[in-house]
């Protein structure tokens, strides 16, 4: 199929699911409709990239802890934001690759160096351009956070949109793929020797699917439960990218107190997975209150070490990560350090008593003081 035939079919096929209601009745049409339509927009980005020229995309070349990408439309202060983050000899300049232009810079904070990026500005049905996809998503994979920085005069249509153009580029955020295996067999044709989600994912559902990606002898084993159909379909289909997303409502001192209540209201009830904060970029305020905001949803904590017969070094705290253990606190010292690990004793929170002894295999909890003992 030509360019132009797979965009008119994909247009027909989104408008005949629009007009369907979904019951009971139809629930297996509407799957197999949304396979179908996942089918074509892939082989309609096969066709297209491979138009481009060898090497097309963008990538970052990660730096310090940290990478944080803010993402929003045109215009919408992003790169306001990031001069107020970034030390005035923190380096910046602009990369220019055909539509896409990153700007990066960095912030330290905390004892981290964090890497932000000024993301390509999106406009509504930015998605649909030639190579977007592609190229966006080469900038977010090497994001551990991303930044939706939206106009506080303008914040549900400017998320609503970002999402939806995000989503067509094959962008899921804080969400996790699917818990399921699709393995190519010799022999037996379609087989499911485990559905936990069979009153949602019927098997004619998974057999029609499988034909449509010419899969002819499959297992495909779903552990997951009430798994539903767009995330079966996603699991199946596509290069997806799933990343962690956060809320910055920008441009604050535009609105008054109540006004910024009410929207963050809004936003909390429609997109409940994100965090939430406000800055105003341009005014510089809350910037502090930001920066703390990225620092504890990336995960950060700080430890602090004590060598023996000697006081805790508060002013060098060690940065370490949410869930970790003192294995890998010891690699934060010196990567072959747990070689001659013999025991460690902690003060704090994580655990019972002050200077419990403990192995490398006990996650530490913020602001613990460690003491390691090596042979």
């Amino acid at each position: 199929m030509a360019h132009e035939e797979l965009k008119e079919r994909i247009v027909e096929l989104e408008a005949q699911l629009k007009g369907t209601k979904v019951n009971k009745k139809t629930e297996m049409a509407v799957g197999q409709m949304k396979a179908k339509i996942s089918k074509l927009k892939e082989e309609l980005e096969i066709k297209l990239s491979s138009g481009g020229s060898a090497g097309e995309g963008f990538a970052v070349k990660k730096e310090g802890d940290a990478t944080v990408g803010f993402l929003g439309k045109p215009s919408v202060g992003k790169s306001t934001l990031l001069g107020a983050c970034t030390n005035k000899e923190s380096k910046i300049g602009a990369y220019e690759f055909t539509t896409l232009d990153v700007i990066p810079g960095l912030l330290h904070f905390k004892h981290t160096n964090l890497q932000l990026l000024d993301l390509p500005g999106i406009i509504d049905k930015a998605a649909d351009n030639r190579g977007f996809g592609k190229k966006v998503l080469s900038v977010v994979r090497a994001c551990d956070l991303v930044v939706f920085v939206l106009d506080a005069r303008f914040v549900m249509d400017e998320m609503e949109m970002l999402i939806n153009e995000t989503y067509k580029a094959g962008l899921r955020f804080n969400s996790m793929r699917p818990n399921m295996e699709i393995n190519r067999t010799h022999k037996g044709g379609v087989s499911v020797p485990l559905n936990n989600s069979k009153a949602s994912i019927p098997y004619s559902l998974i057999e029609q699917i499988m034909a449509d990606m010419k899969l002819v002898n499959v297992e495909v084993i779903i552990h997951e439960r009430k798994l539903n159909v767009d995330d079966f379909i996603d699991a199946c289909y596509g290069n997806l990218q799933y990343s962690q997303g956060v809320i910055c409502i920008n441009k604050l001192d535009l609105l008054s107190h109540n006004q910024i209540k009410e929207k963050t209201k809004m936003l909390k009830k429609k997109y409940p997975g994100y965090a939430i904060t406000g800055v105003s970029a341009d005014k510089k305020l809350n910037l502090e209150g930001f920066k703390n905001f990225v620092w504890d949803q990336l995960g950060f904590m700080h430890v602090y070490l004590k060598e023996r017969k000697g006081e805790p070094d508060f002013e060098k705290p060690l940065v370490v990560e949410r869930f970790d253990n003192v294995k890998r606190v010891c690699e934060k010292i010196h990567r072959t350090m747990f070689e001659k690990f013999r025991f460690a004793k902690i003060k704090g929170d994580s655990v019972k008593f002050d200077w419990q002894q403990v192995g490398l295999e006990h996650m530490v909890e913020p602001n613990d003081i460690i003491e390691i003992f090596q042979r």
